[in-house]
């Protein structure tokens, strides 16, 4: 079986994409004799080992399926999925498609990702959506 070999850059590039979330505060500011408000920043979810750990799960996880090497099928297909309130990758979906096999392929390598440390806002766990690309290259 072919395993992917994968573009370190274009791959960091869609994680950190998919990967930031900005959060936003509404409203004045409290007056100073209140007490200090609680910030609404929201903390990203993190997979285990960071950035460079999600990409060397998928580079060793996902394999090139043999009907779209037969068929001379390489590309990009872009997966978006939720990470629960609990870490758990739920939901994992193709935006955009390439090939069936390859689609598959991409779904089941983000269902198979351990739990992620979940995103956090006022320091309550919080599910968020991440969107990584899945690369194909045949060498």
């Amino acid at each position: 079986m072919i395993r992917f070999t994968r573009s370190l850059s274009g791959i960091l590039t869609g994680a950190f994409a998919g990967l930031l979330l900005a959060g936003c505060a509404e409203g004045a500011e409290a007056p100073k004799e209140e007490a200090p408000e609680t910030s609404s920043e929201v903390i990203s979810a993190e997979f285990p080992g960071g950035a460079a750990a999600v990409i060397s799960f998928i580079a060793g996880e996902v394999s090139y399926p043999e009907s779209a090497k037969a068929d001379g099928v390489e590309g990009k297909v872009f997966v978006e999925f939720t990470i629960s309130e609990t870490g758990a990758v739920t939901n994992a979906h193709v935006l955009e498609s390439l090939h069936p096999a390859l689609d598959s392929a991409a779904v089941a390598t983000a269902m198979a990702m351990p739990n992620w440390a979940p995103a956090t806002k006022e320091g309550k766990a919080i599910s968020t959506t991440i969107t990584l690309p899945v690369l194909f290259r045949m060498d």
